[in-house]
């Protein structure tokens, strides 16, 4: 982005849209005061011609004259005092030329001309006992002065507000493409492949921190997939070449040697249990693919993990007695519920269940475990163990403990179990239980049962 598309960027919108907001609460503000003050001003004004008007009525006629011809107006604040005749012939005070129309008793504003400047007054007119008229007035001016000089500061308040608007504007925009930029530049680092790269969070707004982390969790989550199908690639190419390898020897050995039908049968018998391998471990390859696309989880339903391990070691115990390994299951009395599949879940503790009895000597021993908070379930043993640099690596497919390669297996069980507790919102761990391995599976605090 350039700084010709600062316009169109959220933080420079959002600042135009506060700084208008701000705007309208403070013209509308300003508008408030500019009235009330008005308002006040005329109130004050005719108040006080309404009082004078009372006071100077109730002096005598001469006394009202001496004070007129005394009152000097534009020298006194600018109050004049008139007194004209019924007809409108000023007989003593300003040189004021008489209102017409003429309402009496009653305030009004007035506009003179008085040495060739007009002039605003707030006026009053009486009649006095004598016939005559009194006109008193008071000057607008002070008030006009007033009300300009609140007009005046508002406006050079509002150009600087406008600055200030705009620079902030333009400030905040900068600021967002800097932030977009950045972004930017790392999402193009990961469309040419480099899947370690993340965005970046330091120096961002709340709302694109939080999108940001969202992001960099499915990269995540991409990064770890993209690696699990590198590594299985790998892994399917390196162990199906040594078995179809021998299925081809086989296949060419029978066609050159073969002079029987019981020579082709015991060939065709070996063909069949090294394929029968492979297709096995294709399944469970497919077993996994179909446990990470989440297709299970309409099935789910509460589930308690007490009734799996019954039948866990219902089934396994018969098992366990014949290769001299004690399988251990107490029942507790409070269950432990999941959200869940109890055939896949069943399918997890068979792998570990299955795995403990593989990997412990005669005369050692499997015990099943059920937690109630957080729910969950643990199989441990005391057989020849994990290493714990070796934890993560043998959770992924085709990975097997250094400590158990003279054993079968292709290393896709505890691949299967982890899948299955991803998909179940379910921890899976495993931990040196001195001697032997400690599996667990149980859901994570704060999340969900």
């Amino acid at each position: 982005m350039r700084l010709r598309d600062l316009h169109r960027t959220s933080g420079f919108h959002v600042a135009l849209l506060f700084f208008a907001t701000f705007g309208a609460a403070s013209l509308a503000l300003f508008g408030f005061l500019f009235l009330e003050t008005r308002s006040y001003g005329r109130t004050s004004a005719y108040e006080w011609v309404r009082w004078e008007s009372a006071r100077l009525s109730r002096l005598s006629s001469a006394q009202l004259r001496e004070r007129t011809d005394t009152w000097q107006a534009f020298e006194q604040g600018g109050r004049p005092l008139t007194v004209f005749t019924p007809e409108g012939k000023r007989i003593a005070g300003a040189e004021l030329p008489f209102p017409r129309p003429a309402p009496i008793d009653r305030p009004f504003e007035l506009t003179q001309t008085v040495n060739g400047e007009t002039l605003p007054f707030y006026s009053m007119l009486n009649r006095l006992p004598d016939g005559n008229l009194l006109l008193v007035s008071r000057s607008a001016k002070v008030l006009e002065a007033l009300e300009t000089a609140l007009v005046d500061t508002f406006a050079w308040g509002a150009g600087g507000t406008v600055a200030i608007g705009i620079v902030g504007a333009i400030v905040f925009g900068v600021g967002s493409l800097r932030q977009i930029e950045a972004i930017t530049f790392s999402a193009e680092q990961i469309m040419r492949g480099d899947l370690s790269e993340r965005l970046p969070q330091r120096g961002l707004s709340a709302d694109l921190g939080h999108l940001t982390n969202v992001v960099n969790e499915m990269l995540n989550q991409l990064e770890r997939l993209m690696r699990e199908v590198k590594g299985v690639n790998e892994n399917i190419a390196h162990d199906l070449r040594t078995p179809l390898t021998r299925v081809m020897a086989s296949l060419e050995r029978s066609l050159r040697n073969a002079k029987t039908a019981e020579d082709f049968r015991a060939v065709n018998e070996d063909v069949v249990g090294e394929l029968r391998q492979i297709v096995v471990r294709f399944s469970a390859l497919l077993r996994i693919s179909e446990l990470e696309d989440r297709v299970r989880r309409s099935a789910f339903a509460r589930t308690d993990l007490v009734r799996i391990l019954d039948d866990a070691f219902e089934y396994y115990a018969p098992i366990a007695a014949d290769k001299g390994v004690s399988l251990i299951w107490t029942r507790p009395a409070e269950p432990a519920i999941v959200d869940g599949d109890a055939s896949l879940l069943f399918e997890a503790v068979s792998n570990l269940v299955d795995n403990g009895i593989k990997f412990t000597p005669r005369g050692g021993w499997v015990q099943l475990t059920a937690m109630a908070d957080p729910p969950g379930l643990c199989v441990a043993d005391n057989g020849c163990g994990i290493k714990p640099e070796e934890v993560d690596r043998v959770k992924q497919r085709y990975q097997r403990s250094n400590r158990v390669r003279s054993y079968s297996g292709f290393g896709i069980g505890l691949s299967l179990v982890d899948s299955i507790a991803r998909l179940h919102n379910l921890e899976f761990a495993l931990e040196d239980n001195a001697p032997g391995c400690r599996a667990s599976v149980r859901s994570q605090v704060g999340s969900p049962a």
